[in-house]
């Protein structure tokens, strides 16, 4: 006796290679539109901005760090400096497979030729290596151990990344 399949069973397998095969004929086509629109840009100009959008990034965290400072009580004229550890970091989707010397990990490629590019998952915000803080107020341990607590608390930083000082008067 011949085994036969159910004539639904073939048109469901039928329907389900037809999407199958469209669908990769989709990201086929369309894969490679996510894409960055500055193709073409040469790499010196690229890491000019990538330096100038960490300086932006300082530059706001500062801004935040005094206005969140001179919000203490006995604390006034306050100046911030931000160091920043690096730049931004891209992050790349990961392929982890596992054999039986081990793990190997590979990132994600899209596209074919030379369309082929690695699949980014997120972009991280450059470390902070330290914050200097100079402040009127702070000569009283007490307001020193409160801006460094409430900075380290806003920034996710440790407090020995964070130094706070008198101001001169005159500055």
């Amino acid at each position: 006796m011949k085994n036969q399949e159910n004539p639904k069973n073939k048109w469901q397998k039928f329907i389900f290679v037809f999407l199958g095969g469209g669908l990769g004929i989709l990201l086929l086509l369309f894969g490679g539109g996510i894409a960055s629109d500055k193709e073409g840009d040469d790499s010196l100009t690229q890491s000019t901005s990538v330096y100038e959008d960490a300086d932006a990034y300082a530059d706001m965290l500062e801004e935040r760090v005094a206005e969140i400072c001179s919000s203490v009580k006995g604390v006034g004229n306050v100046r911030v400096f931000v160091s920043l550890k690096g730049g931004y970091r891209t992050v790349y989707a990961v392929d982890s497979q596992s054999s039986a010397s081990g793990y190997k990990n590979e990132i994600v490629m899209s596209g074919s030729g030379s369309d082929k590019k690695a699949v980014i998952t997120a972009y991280e915000n450059p470390e902070i290596a330290g914050v200097g803080i100079v402040c009127e107020g702070a000569d009283s341990a007490q307001t020193r151990q409160q801006i460094v607590s409430l900075v380290s608390a806003a920034l996710d930083i440790g407090t020995n990344k964070i130094f706070v000082t008198v101001g001169n008067s005159d500055a």
